[in-house]
């Protein structure tokens, strides 16, 4: 919140809004927050899906040895698309998911620009 003086008289106007912080997740604390909670290897799952098909998760792919980069950083801003690859699995399995993945990235794009 923040406070303002806006008007010729100095009254004092209160501004509200909102905004998200990033928040830098363990990949415990990530695996936790996903509904229903999984383990941290089937969040690497999903994070390994995601770096293979998703601009916004390229970042995660170590560009040496092809797997996942464990240095990279997961935020509270990458839970959202983890989230909806996690429920596909659930409802549709992982082959079919992995080739959703690679045909209609854009249907998993949730928007990440921080």
């Amino acid at each position: 919140m923040r406070k303002s003086t806006g008007s010729k008289r100095g009254e004092s106007v209160l501004i509200q809004g909102s905004c998200v912080i990033e928040e830098i997740l363990t990949r415990e604390q990530a695996a936790k927050k996903l509904k229903p909670q999984v383990t941290e290897r089937q969040l690497r799952t999903y994070l390994d899906l995601a770096s293979l098909y998703l601009p916004t998760f390229t970042e995660f792919r170590d560009k040496e040895n092809g797997g996942l980069n464990r240095n990279i950083k997961l935020t509270n801003w990458h839970i959202p698309t983890l989230q909806l690859i996690r429920t596909k699995m659930l409802l549709i399995g992982l082959k079919k998911t992995t080739l959703e993945l690679a045909k209609y990235p854009e249907r998993f794009g949730v928007n990440h620009d921080h």
